[in-house]
């Protein structure tokens, strides 16, 4: 038995904040993945509802959507031909083949299939601003796929005015309760920004270390130390500024900061720090790579730092056009162990988050 598949993918993303279709996650975007996860020899069509006229796969046919799910459900109906139909979100890029087959074992068994996992989460309803204890267990979240014989789900929608019901609750108006089976946690609907974040993040690390001395002053995250013997670099030495440039070229797959910035190269004998790190903010986003956080170690025996942080984490925060909850700073010693416990140099690691 044959399923034609409609793949709807018309929505705006208000919740998201993000064409959500169209996000990466990793090599792909959203929607391609989804489309990708329904290549089977018992899927002979494949109907992607969008009004996005990029939005072209190879395997799959690409229909203008409506106002409402429903009626882009209705207009990709129009194009089926098969015996039975799978109506599945293009934001369900998760998706198994395992779910898949099991929807469309059950639908030709059952004549319809609806998965769904049970609620985990405690709930409560709300009422006239009281929070009311409900019973989760009488409570199932409802996915996609769901299966359906074409010919009754196109009846379903050719039969009343189209409201943007879920299309097991629009069956089930006319043809009874559909089938139920359970589905998988992992077929999540991309609903936030945060639901694609951690599947596209990348990381980058760097290091470095300098040793005291020369006639600089003493300059870390952008801030000048007083009192203090500075660090022998060719640039002004901030050893903190340049552990996040590495970190974040790293993460970008750019070249570290010795070949961009060489200490063989006079225009940047003393450098200022901050405005290296400028150029190199510049350089990720010319990669199309955006900062989500940045995680500095510092290691030193001398001096003393807790009380300047806040100033580095101002600084940094600044230069990158973050906010400061995203710059993370905290110092510790060597246990007078090394060249740093010696009190001879700084070492600073940074890892960077982006996406």
């Amino acid at each position: 038995m044959m399923f034609d598949v409609i793949i709807v993918a018309n929505g705006i993303s208000s919740r998201a904040g993000i064409n959500k279709l169209t996000a990466k996650l990793g090599t792909q975007t959203v929607l391609a993945k989804t489309v990708s996860a329904f290549s089977h020899e018992k899927i002979s069509k494949i109907i992607v509802v969008s009004d996005d006229e990029n939005a072209i796969f190879s395997n799959a046919i690409r229909v203008n959507g409506g106002k409402t799910r429903s009626e882009s459900v209705k207009n990709g109906l129009k194009y089926c031909s098969s015996q039975y139909v799978l109506i599945h979100d293009g934001a369900r890029p998760f998706i198994s083949l395992n779910l898949i087959e099991k929807v469309m074992e059950n639908t030709v068994k059952h004549g319809s299939c609806i998965p769904y996992i049970p609620v985990s989460d405690s709930m409560r309803e709300i009422n006239n601003g009281k929070y009311e204890y409900v019973d989760r267990s009488k409570y199932a979240l409802l996915q996609t796929p769901q299966g359906f014989i074409r010919d009754q789900i196109t009846n379903v929608y050719d039969s009343a005015d189209i409201v943007s019901y879920d299309d097991s609750e629009l069956f089930a108006k006319i043809y009874g309760q559909p089938y139920f089976i359970e589905g998988e946690v992992k077929n999540k609907k991309i609903t936030a920004y945060e639901d694609v974040f951690g599947y596209n993040m990348r990381v980058g690390t760097g290091f470095d270390v300098h040793v005291f001395g020369g006639d600089n002053p003493l300059v870390l995250g952008g801030i000048v130390i007083p009192n203090h013997v500075g660090l022998i670099a060719h640039s002004d030495g901030d050893v903190v500024i340049h552990a996040i440039m590495d970190a974040l070229l790293n993460s970008a797959n750019l070249p570290d900061i010795g070949v961009l910035f060489p200490d063989t190269d006079e225009k940047y004998k003393n450098a200022d720090s901050t405005r290296l790190l400028l150029d190199v903010k510049s350089r990720i986003e010319n990669a199309n790579v955006n900062i989500n956080n940045i995680s500095v170690t510092i290691m030193a025996q001398t001096p003393r730092l807790a009380l300047v942080i806040p100033k580095m984490q101002e600084r940094i925060a600044e230069i990158l056009t973050l906010t400061t909850d995203r710059v993370s700073i905290n110092a510790t010693t060597t246990e007078k162990m090394g060249i740093v416990g010696e009190k001879k140099a700084i070492a600073v690691l940074c890892t960077v988050s982006v996406y």
